[in-house]
């Protein structure tokens, strides 16, 4: 019989969070998706505290089905076409909200902290989408050209 080695469980070692989180909240006008990012997690992916008068970000998502399940944030100026601007929060917190980029049964999704599968330290992180927030997969037909 093998012998497992068992170390003592240490305050504070568990697994922390991201600090990144999504929900899905509705309001009479619609669903939106609301994506937050505490202080810690702004100053630990993207060097510091964001000021949302000069920075945004900019969601990158993929329906190929391989990736369909990642989510990139990408620190952007606030005057690039593509950025999204970010509201403050409490406790130095930021959101941005956006529409839903798939169909969302009705009703609303508590907010679930996401886990980041990398980042490019100060300027990209990409995380893990609940399986209600990954975008559609493309299917065979659907997309580019089998020529391409």
């Amino acid at each position: 019989m093998g012998k497992v080695k068992v170390a003592a469980f240490v305050v504070g070692a568990a697994a922390t969070k991201s600090g990144i989180s999504i929900s899905l909240a509705e309001t009479k006008s619609g669903q939106f998706i609301r994506i937050g990012l505490s202080e810690s997690a702004q100053k630990k992916f993207f060097g510091g505290a964001l000021n949302p008068q000069t920075d945004a970000l900019e969601i990158i998502l993929d329906n190929e089905p391989r990736n369909v399940h990642l989510m990139g944030l990408k620190l952007s100026d606030v005057s690039d076409a593509d950025a999204i601007g970010i509201t403050p929060g409490i406790r130095g917190s930021i959101s941005l909200k956006v529409l839903p980029w798939r169909k969302v049964a009705a009703g609303k999704r508590p907010a679930t902290s996401l886990t980041v599968v990398n980042q490019q330290a100060g300027k990209l992180v990409s995380v893990r989408l609940p399986e209600w927030a990954q975008p559609e997969p493309l299917k065979i037909g659907q997309g580019r050209s089998i020529m391409d």
